[in-house]
């Protein structure tokens, strides 16, 4: 993908245990959050329990183009536009279990086996989240938008990955795409969009699917 894996899905599809449970096999904290109540009806809904990812970011390139990985890295994932609102709680950290890479492209390959990234996608494997430098440095030709809302899209449906989210189709010509859609590849109609739908933060926000999948062949979809 990466950003989108156009051949490839980089995310888990099965179901996992309690929020609780993930948490703590995936070396993360997950607490409820206090109830909020509805401003248009008297009725108290409990908001999204929080996981906490824990994230260190790598950036093996030197020059000016990637020089600001590092900040929109977190600048995205702290967006209240984003997984956030799913009740993820993003902690840079220089021991945390995850890693948000930018190489070149050959390292990226290197580090996304048994994907085949041909050397352009990027990916998500396990706890490692890599994006390949040349398109961050310019995007991809599909993309319809500007070089800003890229990154971020990349970012996001990378991270979506590591979440344990797959890939979602274009609902229709002149929608606004999911971010699970690789955007990177074909917008089948759709317009480009940097963050999640709310279907997809509904989705995410269940934290039933195992964090940090590893190889998965195939192009696996999003379960309802």
């Amino acid at each position: 993908m990466l950003t989108a894996l156009a051949l490839l899905a980089l995310a888990g599809c099965s179901g996992g245990g309690s929020p609780q449970d993930l948490a703590r096999a995936a070396g993360t904290t997950s607490t409820s959050r206090s109830t909020s109540t509805s401003t248009s009806s008297s009725t108290t809904m409990p908001a999204p329990a929080r996981v906490v990812i824990r994230y260190r970011i790598e950036r093996d390139t030197d020059d000016a183009a990637t020089a600001n990985f590092a900040s929109t890295v977190d600048a995205t994932l702290h967006d209240p536009r984003g997984w956030t609102r799913a009740g993820f709680v993003f902690e840079e950290a220089d021991n945390a279990p995850y890693t948000i890479l930018l190489a070149e492209g050959p390292e990226v390959q290197q580090r996304c086996r048994p994907y085949d990234t041909y050397g352009k996608y990027s990916c998500q494997i396990g706890p490692l989240v890599a994006i390949t430098a040349d398109r961050w440095r310019s995007a991809t030709p599909e993309w319809t938008a500007d070089l800003h809302a890229y990154r971020q899209m990349v970012v996001d449906h990378e991270v979506g990955h590591l979440l344990g989210l797959h890939h979602r189709d274009c609902p229709g010509a002149g929608s606004v795409a999911p971010v699970m859609l690789p955007q990177s590849t074909e917008l089948h109609g759709c317009l480009p969009n940097p963050w999640p739908l709310p279907a997809e933060v509904t989705r995410a926000a269940r934290h039933d699917l195992p964090l940090a999948p590893g190889y998965e062949p195939g192009d696996p979809r999003d379960t309802p």
